[in-house]
């Protein structure tokens, strides 16, 4: 089954993380503005997986408009290549949901 794609962006509730799905199936994620993460994503019903361009991986769920996201393992997530140092810091450390 080929998953669909969407196009939007979802922030947290403060605005300090976004994240844009693309048409194209890539997404990036923005920490106060900064670029932190990049790569594509799939979805497939309402579950949603990033896969960064850095090798780390995010599943969470599309409903009703809502994105949420479940914490990644510590081990996974990698700063994005090219981005300073304390760029790379997590945005989601619990489950989250964004809009």
């Amino acid at each position: 089954m080929i998953g669909r794609r969407v196009s939007g962006v979802w922030a947290s509730a403060n605005r300090a993380v976004s994240l844009e799905l693309r048409l194209d199936g890539r997404f990036e994620e923005h920490h106060d503005g900064e670029l932190v993460f990049a790569g594509h994503y799939e979805l497939v019903g309402d579950d949603v997986r990033l896969f960064e361009d850095g090798g780390g991986q995010l599943a969470g769920r599309l409903t009703e408009g809502r994105l949420s996201l479940a914490p990644p393992p510590r081990a996974q997530r990698r700063r994005h290549p090219g981005h300073g140092p304390g760029h790379g810091r997590s945005s989601i450390r619990e489950p989250q949901p964004l809009y």
